[in-house]
């Protein structure tokens, strides 16, 4: 399985569930040095662990990393907000929503593209994409990202009925609270468990980590 976004929290969290299951985990992300050191981590507690950096806008360096990365079976996007400004929905712009629609959509585009041609051959595999509360609730401060979390959150959807019978099993995790370690809710290493559970249920379209209508709630 490969995590396209792996960081520190999450990812690592991802890494140690799925490899706990027997799966060698490829870890995609930009910083190389603090990827590698991931890896080794992961492989001193017994998880056999890649480290593949690259930009998911460079459309060829993530090609080339997920080649890198092996044989796909599972597939998991959790790519963060990155260091893009975030613009509220009264200031977005064109040029600020093309950035945060690179980053979240083109990107997953890219690295789905890549991986579901050999899954539909072999009749087997699994997608996970993971997209904030904003896909769903509009969040005025989340202007921006939330056009490019909604539009990753369709797409997903859409596909996983385009591909529907032939063995690929896509799915959406929305995050919709604090991801830390000790929440209640979103504690690292239980969102990693919900991931695994996920993937081992291709009836299932979506998970939602949180509570979606304490969201709106606190929006307004």
């Amino acid at each position: 399985m490969v995590i396209v976004g792996a960081g520190p929290g999450l990812g690592s969290a991802l890494a140690r569930r799925f490899g706990a299951e027997g799966y060698d985990v490829g870890l995609v992300a930009r910083d190389r040095t603090r990827l590698e050191t991931d890896a080794a981590t992961l492989r001193a507690a017994g998880v056999a662990a890649t480290a593949h950096p690259a930009d998911v806008r460079d459309e060829a360096g993530l090609r080339a990393a997920l080649d890198a990365a092996g044989p796909i079976d599972v597939l998991i996007w959790a790519v963060g907000p990155g260091s893009a400004p975030i613009a509220p929905a009264g200031e977005v712009t064109a040029p600020g929503v093309i950035e945060q629609v690179a980053l979240h959509v083109g990107g997953a585009v890219t690295a789905v593209r890549h991986v579901l041609p050999p899954m539909l051959t072999r009749g087997a595999g699994t997608v996970l994409i993971a997209t904030g509360a904003s896909s769903v609730v509009p969040i005025a401060v989340l202007g921006d990202v939330g056009i490019a979390m909604a539009g990753l959150r369709n797409w997903a959807l859409g596909l996983r009925a385009a591909v529907a019978g032939q063995g690929v099993h896509v799915a959406t995790v929305t995050i919709a609270t604090l991801l830390a370690p000790g929440h209640p809710v979103g504690d690292p290493d239980a969102v990693a468990a919900r991931f695994l559970a996920l993937a081992g249920a291709p009836e299932r379209a979506e998970e939602v980590i949180g509570d979606l209508d304490e969201v709106r709630r606190l929006v307004g």
